[in-house]
């Protein structure tokens, strides 16, 4: 079945229609019927439907009822007057001069008794409905002395019982060929429709958001695949009923009321649910018709935002820590704090100076945290810890073929990775002379050029640095670039030694003994009097490095739960060194380095129960290493 087809109620219209459609080309249009009576054209309809028709084209009371009947588009053959004129001039040429009748629909006499009067014909009209008893009303006429009649189909069969004149009102070819060009544009633009439709559903159902929109009675409209999810609704169950059988705390209806956007909003939609929602009214033409609100399931908002941190930390690129991490009491590190902070909230380049293990990382991820670059990457680089044919390649990246052994595509810089956020070179006093110099240049042009490249690549980063050398003293001896110096050095944070704060000690190692009592599932653990006696008078050359050392070692070495002097004065030879309060146990004399290295770790292995991972972290050696030496000295079978 084609997508128009024509139901024809008359004899004659078939033929006509025919001739409509060849002399145009409607390759899409059906043609149905002729000479149906109200009912066998709804049935007509019925099937072209089933078969696939879109649009149906009919006229007179078939029209009327196969409009009421179905729920498709339906175009309407109209009676012309050229129709009309047509029906009383062959009333005249048949000799007919008495009363005629006319029958039919509205839409079929409208205007009959005009034309008949113009063309000197003396016409009674009926309009007919869909109930009205057609034989009756004729037979009124008849009695009246009406002899010819001008109708329809229907109008035919009841005349003829009586032994008179009917005259068929045909409708033309001008017509039929507007009602069928009326249904191709009706098609198109339900096709139209249903494709901007269909669109629409996808879109909505293609988002993250959960969408869900009322009416403005507070029946759902809208409910998409993702309100199905975090609802546990099914789109058809949700579709048409009242939003409170769904949500029943839902604020839509308070849109409704208020006309008011809620942006933002936090809701619990169960003991388990909680969702970030907007809420919007939908107002048409200045009146309230709905509201739309769109959410997220706040856990898998969490669930997606972890598993972006674990892709940029799995690069280096996060800043774990803000000030909030640095365990302090003291004043000097809360005035230190304070300076940081102020720092933070400004782009320009900060130097953090002390000696080793005081947690100049820690501040300057602080730094990075507190500014408003935080969103944004966080990329360290030790410029100890890199060879320095290395160092220039890791900073500014470098272009296919720059040199032997690099990546086939080329590689970007850390200045590259860290655009938008901050860039920390921690030991910057290592950096060597030469590339000081290029470094000085990023840093004044904010544009970086890869190694083996000629093209210039605009970077935005923060510039932290850090060193426990005296880089004045660096400068005076033509170590240090002194232009570099005073470019890096704008700001400068001191962060004083463990030895001057030593209000810290106390509060740190409770930190540490129950964060390293949490991780080695020792439960929790306690500095005994002695022990602390003896962290408060310990000189820490590592600073809070060696102190956290010091405590990791106690909590694996400690058998009970309170940690002694004893347990924070073991050695990594095994050997206690007490100084004036005891005595040192001795190791044989002749004994290897190797042999010392496996008593110790077959003694953490033991400390740590056997566990593999621990005992790693402890010794500070990989696991294939740490497993290798174990199944060496004691035979262990692989697992």
């Amino acid at each position: 079945m084609k997508e128009i087809a024509i139901i024809a109620p008359i004899a004659s219209m078939p033929e006509v229609a025919r001739c409509v459609v060849e002399e145009n080309g409607y390759s899409n249009v059906d043609i149905i019927g002729g000479d149906l009576n109200l009912w066998k054209g709804v049935e007509a309809a019925r099937r072209a439907i089933d078969d696939g028709a879109k649009v149906l084209i009919s006229r007179g009371g078939t029209y009327d009822l196969i409009k009421s009947e179905f729920d498709v588009p339906v175009v309407e053959i109209k009676v012309t007057a050229f129709d009309l004129i047509d029906s009383f001039k062959a009333v005249k040429a048949a000799g007919e001069t008495g009363i005629i009748g006319v029958i039919g629909y509205k839409n079929v006499i409208s205007g009959a008794d005009v034309v008949a009067d113009v063309m000197g014909l003396r016409a009674v009209c009926f309009e007919m409905t869909e109930n009205c008893d057609i034989a009756s009303e004729v037979e009124k006429l008849i009695s009246q002395g009406i002899r010819v009649f001008v109708g329809d189909g229907n109008v035919q069969d009841a005349v003829a019982k009586h032994s008179c004149k009917t005259i068929l009102v045909n409708s033309g070819c001008q017509a039929l060929q507007h009602a069928i060009e009326q249904a191709k544009g009706i098609l198109y633009a339900s096709k139209q429709q249903k494709e901007r439709a269909q669109q629409f559903a996808t879109i909505i159902d293609f988002v993250h958001d959960g969408i869900i929109a009322i009416d403005n009675l507070g029946h759902v409209t809208v409910f998409n695949s993702a309100s199905e999810e975090i609802t546990g609704y099914n789109k058809q169950e949700a579709l048409g009923k009242k939003i409170t059988e769904i949500i029943p705390e839902t604020r839509l209806l308070n849109i409704l009321e208020t006309e008011q956007a809620e942006i933002g909003d936090i809701q619990w939609l169960d003991d388990k649910t909680v969702i970030a929602t907007n809420r919007v009214p939908v107002i048409v033409d200045g009146e309230i018709r709905g509201a739309v609100a769109t959410y997220q399931d706040i856990t898998e908002v969490q669930k997606l935002e972890q598993k972006i941190r674990i892709r940029l930390s799995e690069k280096g690129f996060v800043a774990q820590y803000s000030f909030d991490a640095i365990v302090h009491k003291s004043a000097a590190m809360s005035e230190c704090i304070r300076t940081a902070k102020k720092f933070a909230q400004y782009d320009t380049s900060v130097l953090i100076c002390g000696p080793s293990g005081v947690g100049k990382e820690l501040f300057a991820q602080g730094i990075h945290n507190c500014s408003h670059r935080k969103n944004s990457p966080f990329v360290a680089i030790n410029c100890a810890a890199l060879p320095e044919s290395l160092i220039e390649s890791e900073l500014f990246g470098y272009v296919e073929g720059s040199f032997t052994g690099a990546a086939r595509k080329g590689k970007a810089g850390l200045f590259e990775m860290a655009h938008g956020g901050t860039i920390f070179l921690d030991e910057i006093s290592e950096l060597p002379l030469l590339l000081q110099g290029r470094l000085l240049r990023v840093l004044q042009e904010k544009q970086v050029m890869r190694l083996g490249d000629n093209k210039l690549i605009p970077v935005d980063v923060r510039i932290v640095c850090a060193t426990n050398r005296d880089l004045r003293s660096l400068v005076s001896q033509n170590l240090f670039r002194v232009d570099l110096y005073f470019r890096i050095a704008i700001l400068g944070l001191y962060v004083p030694p463990l030895s001057d704060r030593v209000d810290d000690i106390e509060l740190l190692s409770k930190h540490f003994v129950e964060e390293y009592g949490r991780r080695y599932r020792k439960g929790r653990m306690v500095l005994a009097a002695d022990a602390l006696e003896y962290l408060r008078g310990h000189s820490y050359e590592g600073n809070v490095r060696e102190l956290q050392g010091m405590i990791e070692r106690a909590v694996v070495i400690c058998e009970g739960k309170n940690i002694s002097a004893r347990d924070l004065m073991v050695t990594p030879g095994g050997v206690f060194n007490v100084g004036d309060r005891g005595y040192c146990i001795p190791f044989s004399e002749g004994q290897t380095l190797k042999s010392l290295e496996d008593e110790y770790i077959d003694y953490v292995y033991k400390k740590t129960n056997g566990s593999i991972k621990e005992c790693s972290a402890i010794l500070g050696i990989d696991r294939t290493t740490l497993w290798r030496r174990i199944k060496e000295k004691r035979s262990l079978p692989a697992q």
